[in-house]
């Protein structure tokens, strides 16, 4: 029977409910975003699935310079962390000029990587920074499944290789797996590879998006996604279930537009990773002046309080899922506000499909109340 690790279980609860805790005592409305940045559009790799559809450098992409300015920005408006990716955001040639410039302005970072540049040196380097975690993508439960999804053979070795090292540097380390098609038999052999690793996983939804777009042969299908999140449940077990659960209540949901800022490596802003809808450039606006866009923007604002069409809009659970996934929605429908394509739960039905929904969601909480736990005790 596999499942997660008790002792790493036990600080997934705690940190989930250190974050309600807090939550309870605050006013939650959304005045510093959640921000993922994207420092380059390259990457060595051409993954089947890729929402930024990277491969080559933009032409345009922000130079260190502005990179600087734009953290300077982002730390006088209260962020206190970012998420780091691409393409691939360990490919950038002044990488560590990045990372030391969000170290002193004392923001920490969460990066999201292929794994494939991760040596012991480079790991290395990397623990002397504020990095509050490494978010490694691992699509296969074998190598040939990995490799075949991410156009590159050796790319499973590496990014295991990446695992196993920041694992070992005390840096908190998650695998990230997007469910397909081509992997949906090798779900238990991905959490295997984590139980192994002591290290969480996570699964994400494919989107359509990107070069997903040229993929969408390789999207699940609803039925398909409630038969994985069954095993996937079955991994994360009740008592973590019911603390994400608690946590999505008190958030009302598990989706962050509205009150989260992308950045693109060409500056544009954008609502969500998977959904490459343009609020501004910090080119040309103030990073404040596009954040207050975003919080006043009369489609984010119902986003935020749930406003959504269809089965999801008549469901008694949307307080809890919050509707599911917009830039799926968006993608599959052309309406953002659209009941969620890829649920499979009716109203009518009992909550236990809705309950593994919210497992497919739980990445954004699960590594920060991951993290946040680690600082509290470091």
């Amino acid at each position: 029977m596999i499942g997660v690790d008790k002792a790493l279980e036990d600080i997934l609860i705690a940190g989930l409910r250190d974050k309600i805790s807090k939550l309870q005592s605050i006013s939650h409305n959304h005045t510093t975003p959640v921000v993922s940045l994207k420092i380059t559009n390259e990457c060595n790799l051409k993954c089947l699935h890729c929402s930024s559809d990277s491969g080559l450098p933009l032409r345009n992409e922000l130079t260190l310079t502005e990179i600087r300015n734009l953290i300077d920005d982002l730390a006088r408006i209260g962020v206190k962390r970012v998420t780091l990716s691409g393409g691939e955001p360990t490919i950038r040639k002044d990488f560590w000029d990045v990372l030391r410039y969000l170290d002193d302005a004392d923001i920490q970072v969460s990066l999201f990587t292929n794994g494939f540049f991760l040596d012991r040196n480079f790991v290395g380097r990397l623990s002397e920074f504020s990095v509050s975690g490494v978010r490694i993508s691992i699509d296969g439960g074998v190598p040939s499944t990995h490799d075949k999804i991410r156009v590159f053979e050796g790319s499973f070795s590496r990014a295991v290789n990446a695992v196993r090292l920041c694992r070992e540097a005390g840096l908190m380390v998650i695998i990230v797996s997007v469910i397909m098609k081509n992997n949906f038999s090798e779900i238990r052999k991905i959490i295997q590879l984590a139980e192994k690793n002591r290290v969480p996983a996570y699964f994400r939804r494919f989107h359509p998006v990107g070069r997903g777009l040229r993929n969408m042969h390789l999207m699940p299908i609803p039925e398909a996604l409630k038969a994985a999140t069954s095993i996937i449940g079955s991994y994360y077990g009740e008592d973590l279930i019911r603390e994400m659960i608690n946590y999505l209540e008190l958030v009302g949901g598990w989706c962050y537009i509205g009150s989260r800022m992308s950045i693109e490596p060409d500056g544009n802003v954008v609502l969500c990773p998977s959904l490459p809808h343009v609020m501004g450039n910090i080119r040309e606006t103030s990073v404040n002046e596009v954040w207050n866009r975003i919080r006043n923007s009369k489609v984010c604002n119902m986003i935020r309080e749930r406003k959504i069409t269809g089965k999801c809009g008549n469901c008694p659970y949307i307080k809890i899922c919050g509707g599911g996934c917009r830039a799926d929605a968006y993608g599959l429908t052309g309406d953002i506000l659209s009941e969620d394509p890829l649920c499979w739960n009716q109203p009518s039905e009992s909550s236990l499909p809705i309950l593994n929904a919210l497992i497919m969601a739980s990445a954004a909480f699960y590594e920060s109340s991951y993290i946040d736990l680690y600082e509290r005790e470091s």
